[in-house]
């Protein structure tokens, strides 16, 4: 993995990643979901929030990287914000013996820029980690994507594409390949476009990066309860049946394990 750069624990932010919780050992992680209430597009209250902890339980997952939207154009949630309403959240899940462990991040629209206020603590990375969670507008120029990715890369962040399988600028022949090549860039992609329930278009995208062995994270990308909720069991199954237990793992287990732990991936996977 291309990195040039090691950030401090300080900016990291390592005050508020991860609170109390008691997730079996093999359970999913989910590292994108806009399970932290009232701040985004995703749940509207805390009781909604609830619901949809208790649907990622019974699908298999054991912990949850919190990932509301942060751009620099608009008002977003401050790191404090997502520590109270986290702790908040936290202590209503546990009352309610839901096996669900929460951590703190972010999904953060790139803007130049980011990468100081990342430096800075103004914008969370992934459960304290150098790995940061990042999108980009699905139509963006491909140079600009590349870009942005290296400027992550050089300060000495992780960036994971955000539903790598969104992108049009990626469905070239071979520009996958060279902008994981060229940036270091890992891709995380949507257990519902896998599965088909986003529609056709992503699904043959997202099962051609996987095919490909692009494919880094899966997560859920979950907003509600419902439509689009925080749903995988019925990915894990495919996967295990068309791969193999061992990729299944490596994607929905292992790799989040290592953005959790803050280890580097290509040193475990290559």
């Amino acid at each position: 993995m291309k990195n040039t750069g090691n950030p401090t624990g300080e900016q990291r932010n390592k005050v508020h990643t991860d609170i109390h919780g008691s997730p079996a050992a093999q359970s999913f992680t989910d590292i994108h979901s806009h399970l932290l209430p009232e701040v985004d597009d995703g749940a509207q209250s805390l009781e909604q929030s609830v619901r949809m902890a208790r649907t990622a339980a019974m699908e298999g997952i054991g912990r949850i990287i919190l990932t509301p939207h942060q751009r620099t154009d608009r008002p977003s949630v401050s790191p404090e914000g997502t520590a109270r309403r986290m702790r908040r959240l936290q202590e209503e899940i546990d009352r309610r013996r839901i096996p669900i462990r929460l951590y703190a991040g972010a999904e953060i629209f790139y803007r130049h820029g980011v990468e100081e206020l990342l430096s800075e603590g103004r914008l969370l990375t992934l459960a304290g980690s150098r790995y940061c969670l990042t999108e980009f507008f699905p139509e963006e120029n491909y140079a600009y994507i590349r870009d942005g990715l290296n400027r992550l890369s050089a300060f000495g962040y992780f960036p994971i594409l955000a539903h790598a399988e969104r992108y049009e600028q990626l469905t070239e022949s071979g520009r996958a390949e060279e902008l994981k090549r060229g940036t270091g860039c890992l891709y995380q992609l949507n257990a519902a476009s896998l599965t088909g329930e986003n529609g056709f278009l992503y699904k043959s995208r997202s099962r051609r990066l996987l095919k490909n062995g692009l494919a880094d994270f899966i997560a859920t990308d979950a907003h509600d309860e419902k439509g689009r909720g925080p749903r995988i069991a019925r990915l894990a199954d495919w996967l295990e049946k068309r791969y193999g237990k061992e990729e299944r793992d490596r994607l929905l287990i292992h790799n989040p394990a290592a953005v959790l732990e803050d280890r580097e991936i290509w040193q475990e996977n290559d």
